[in-house]
């Protein structure tokens, strides 16, 4: 698989709960609480699925979600949150969400089942560029 997994959430809870269950899925996995932190470590290495968090301090997941796609345009961004509305959920995919996960968890297969769809669809990508090259 090898594909690289940042979750950004104010929770320290939560980011354990994802990094642990992540890593027990295959990924390498790096956790911030801090967006601004996040957001300087996605510019300088790369990562292949982001896994944002919508309310947080000091920046909102939506205002990284753009900062994000502008630094790294290929990475797969997944929204999770508690709180939602429609307007953000248009927002988010205008923005270049790939999916958008709410909270509380019905349960961890759920965050499983996308974050694989999310990787296979960046493996089949990466095939498509090996095969034109």
């Amino acid at each position: 698989m090898g594909h690289r997994i940042i979750i950004v959430d104010d929770d320290k809870d939560i980011l354990g709960v994802l990094q642990t269950h992540c890593e027990l899925m295959g990924y390498e996995v790096v956790t911030h609480e801090d967006p601004l932190e996040a957001l300087e470590q996605i510019k300088i290495e790369k990562f292949h699925i982001a896994l944002l968090d919508i309310n947080m301090p000091r920046m909102t997941g939506v205002e990284l979600l753009k900062k994000v796609k502008d630094a790294r345009p290929t990475i797969q961004v997944i929204m999770i949150t508690a709180f939602t509305t429609a307007e953000k959920a248009i927002d988010c995919w205008e923005s270049g969400a790939t999916d958008y996960i709410l909270k509380p968890f019905a349960d961890l297969e759920q965050i499983g089942t996308v974050i694989n769809m999310t990787s296979e669809r960046i493996g089949r990508w990466q095939e498509i560029y090996k095969q034109s090259m």
